[in-house]
């Protein structure tokens, strides 16, 4: 059953240990290993929820939509086993029936329902029919549709292009932990999001937290616009939430944080897209 993965996450006690070749902490690096072009990513981050209580709406989102996302092909205790539980995980869609998942389980053994092993350039895959594998030597562990998790490996080594080259210095930019974040890069962007007929950006980024010293929900957006557009102020009488504040960088992101204590509040607000606008004086020299 689907919901039994939830039994076993972020579960403590001693365990053994794995083998891991490369590790990684953070969802902002993981792009590093995702092959590029992606449709669009999405991170949740079980062990920040589990600060806020289930009954919290934020939690019960993030809850909510991973417990959707996680396939039974993959996560049921009759495939998977974590032995220590499950902190992080970011799930990369290429349109593909089955996703690539990203699983922070920690340096915790794992035990997986494999019908064969094959290597894969310096590394063992362990797959499962109908075309599912996993690479345990890396944290996060690596499962998915068998292709994909190849192409993953090829990017660890060098030999495929990564979706970081692209997106890892805005994200990077981006501070803070989130409790969940959506993210995409490229032509998906330009088709989503329209300012009148203009393609304004190919980054997006929208991810939720909590301030737990203002005991308020924050969303934040990032935009990296190729136009001449910008997150703009707003006045009291223009935003319906608490708090605002934008940055923009010089090459073009901009990123806005936007917070109230109310979680409906923060899931409705918008930052303030601007454009400069450009005027040219001529002057005519009288004789």
């Amino acid at each position: 059953m689907i919901g039994s993965v939830f039994a076993y996450m972020l579960r403590g006690g001693s365990a053994e240990h794995r083998e891991v070749v490369y590790r990684l902490d953070d969802f902002r690096e993981y792009v590093n290993w995702t092959p590029a072009d992606p449709v669009y990513v999405q991170y949740y981050n079980l062990s920040y929820t589990s600060k806020l209580g289930s009954k919290d709406p934020l939690a019960s989102m993030v809850t909510t939509d991973l417990q959707k996302l996680l396939i039974p092909a993959i996560f049921s205790r009759q495939v998977l086993e974590v032995t220590r539980g499950i902190s992080q995980v970011m799930i990369v869609d290429f349109g593909e029936t089955v996703p690539l998942y990203f699983v922070d389980a920690g340096m915790s053994k794992i035990y997986f329902a494999k019908e064969d092993e094959i290597k894969h350039g310096n590394f063992t895959l362990q797959v499962r029919r109908p075309g599912i594998a996993l690479v345990s030597e890396l944290s996060p562990l690596v499962v998915g549709y068998k292709p994909l998790v190849e192409k993953a490996v090829d990017t660890v080594e060098g030999n495929y292009p990564s979706f970081g080259n692209k997106t890892y210095s805005y994200l990077s930019r981006i501070n803070g932990s989130f409790a969940y974040a959506f993210f995409a890069y490229g032509d998906v962007v330009k088709r989503w999001i329209r300012v009148g007929n203009e393609s304004p950006a190919d980054f997006f980024f929208e991810g939720y937290r909590y301030n737990f010293n203002n005991s308020s929900y924050e969303k934040v957006w990032a935009m990296h616009f190729e136009g001449n557009y910008f997150f703009g102020g707003m006045n009291e009488s223009e935003k319906n939430f608490e708090y605002y504040k934008v940055q923009n960088f010089g090459d073009g992101l901009s990123v806005a944080v936007m917070e109230d204590k109310n979680f409906t509040k923060v899931v409705n607000a918008r930052p303030n897209i601007l454009t400069w606008q450009i005027s040219f004086n001529n002057t005519q020299n009288e004789s």
